[in-house]
């Protein structure tokens, strides 16, 4: 069983960690596959790009990635639970599906943001998005 986490360094995202690594103790078939994903929004960059080179970004996106799977590593080792880490840019939803499909997960296991109604329906919910993408299914951990 293999089971995809995005995690992006936030309580949620651990949380989901947790509840992946409750799901995979004890089974030896069990792996958790920690995804990480940058892009443009998450390196906020806007106001800078303009005077940073691709180089930079690509070191920013590193940095940021290897921080943001800093605790969700830590959980998994704790548990002992066998685990394997990814870095991608791209658009959040997308990737997470993509990687999904490439790596054939069992299951998604993501956090949820925890936007209000307003805000979630103007900016789009990663969750929906990859709910709706997905070919497996997908946990929700609030």
């Amino acid at each position: 069983m293999l089971i995809l986490v995005p995690v992006d360094g936030s309580a949620s995202a651990n949380r989901a960690v947790a509840h992946a690594v409750s799901l995979a103790e004890g089974r030896a078939d069990a792996r958790i596959f920690l995804l990480n994903i940058q892009n443009q929004q998450t390196l906020d960059t806007s106001d800078v790009s303009a005077i940073t080179s691709v180089g930079d970004n690509s070191q920013r996106a590193t940095d940021q990635s290897k921080e943001s799977l800093r605790e969700a590593i830590k959980l998994c080792r704790n548990a002992q639970v066998e685990f394997e880490t990814r870095s991608a840019f791209g658009p959040i939803a997308e990737t997470i599906s993509g990687v999904a499909r490439e790596v054939k997960a069992d299951q998604i296991v993501m956090g949820t943001r925890g936007f209000g109604p307003l805000r979630g329906a103007i900016m789009g919910s990663v969750s929906t998005k990859v709910v709706q993408l997905a070919g497996v299914p997908v946990t929700l951990v609030k």
